[in-house]
Order: structure tokens, then sequence, then C-alpha cells
């Protein structure tokens, strides 16, 4: 997830923590918040769906905001993941009610935070082309756990799964989530990336 902070000296409510220290955080949260308290099978199985899961998570979540934040930085702007409570709580939330069989998965621990000139977007930024940086990411690694699923069925199967449905989860068409802002300028960008992460799944 991106989104652009608009005025300069205000920002949205976020978890200070060093650069790394909150992609670990964010990216375990993506685990838990996918596979609940199963995730602890990854200890015995290791070749199981599980650690599929773990390990896609993992990937498939620091790819993906790394994604953003070069494609930012590619246009001019400054960018970085933030944690933010809400998001975070309601990430652990989701594993918390999928350790009891619930199929809900929000998945958004936080975001990657643009800064644009002084806190101001300019109109040739393409926010379109930012947000499906994310999502894209993790298309292309479903996809390729796909190809690889033969070699290592379960364990792929996982990291299939996910990236799949952090693409899925991303590109839904709602306000701050990826799929807004490119539906917003690239309607065909965006029914395409949909569809081949609903493929995937």
């Amino acid at each position: 997830m991106s989104g652009f902070t608009w005025r300069s000296g205000r920002l949205d409510e976020q978890i200070y923590l060093g650069r790394w220290t909150t992609l670990a955080i964010g990216a375990l949260s993506v685990a838990f918040g996918f596979a609940g308290i199963n995730i602890a099978y990854t200890l015995r199985h290791p070749h199981s769906v599980y650690t599929g899961y773990l390990v896609g998570a993992v990937l498939g979540f620091l790819l993906h905001e790394i994604a953003h934040r070069e494609a930012a930085r590619r246009q001019g702007c400054l960018a970085g993941f933030v944690l933010t409570p809400l998001g975070l709580g309601l990430t652990l939330l989701s594993g918390l009610l999928r350790s009891l069989g619930l199929g809900i998965a929000i998945l958004a621990p936080g975001y990657v935070a643009i800064y644009c000139y002084g806190g101001w977007a300019p109109r040739s930024v393409r926010e379109d082309v930012i947000a499906a940086a994310g999502p894209a990411t993790n298309i292309a690694l479903a996809l390729a756990a796909l190809l690889l699923q033969p070699i290592a069925p379960p364990l792929m199967a996982g990291f299939r799964e996910i990236n799949a449905w952090l693409a899925f989860f991303n590109l839904l068409p709602f306000h701050p989530l990826d799929g807004s802002k490119i539906l917003r300028q690239n309607i065909m960008l965006w029914l395409a990336m949909l569809l081949a992460s609903i493929v995937l799944l």
C-alpha cells in the first residue's frame, strides 16, 4: 500500500522504529495475519504450505513495499515504509480470526509514505504507476510460484496463495488501498491486474 502525504509537517499517525525493524514487524505480521497461529507449523514441517505462507509473506511484503518506494523515487519523490497502529492492529486481528477458522484477511500493517517537493505531489507524478508497482510484484511472485509448484507442491502453493492474496487485497478499489489509485487513473490496468490476482488465487 502506498500513499501521498499532502501536507508538509503533518503526518498520519505512525509507529516510528528503525527502517528494517519496521519492515520486519510488517512482514511477520502479514504472515500471522494470513495463517494465524498455524504459522507455528513451520517449525515442525519446514516443507509445508505454512512455510510457503511465511516465506511468501516475508519476500512478498518486502518486495511489494520496496517496489512502491523505488517507483516513487524514480519520479523524484522521497518514500519509506511506516507502520500504523490501526493497520497493524487489523492485520494481527485477522490472524486471530483465521486461527478460529474465519476467512478474513486484512493485510495492511502500514504503507509507503510518499513525499514530493515539500509535501505536495506535482502533476507530473504518476500515482497509478507507484501504486501498481507493489501488487504487480506480488503477481509476478505468485506466477513464479505457480510455475515452480511441481517441484515443491505444498511450499510453492502457500507462497503463491499469499502473494496472490496480497495483490488481490491491495487492488480492491477502496481508499487508501492501491486499487483506488490505479482505478482512478488507469481502469484497464487495474482490471487486468485484479483479474490476474483472482486467477492466481
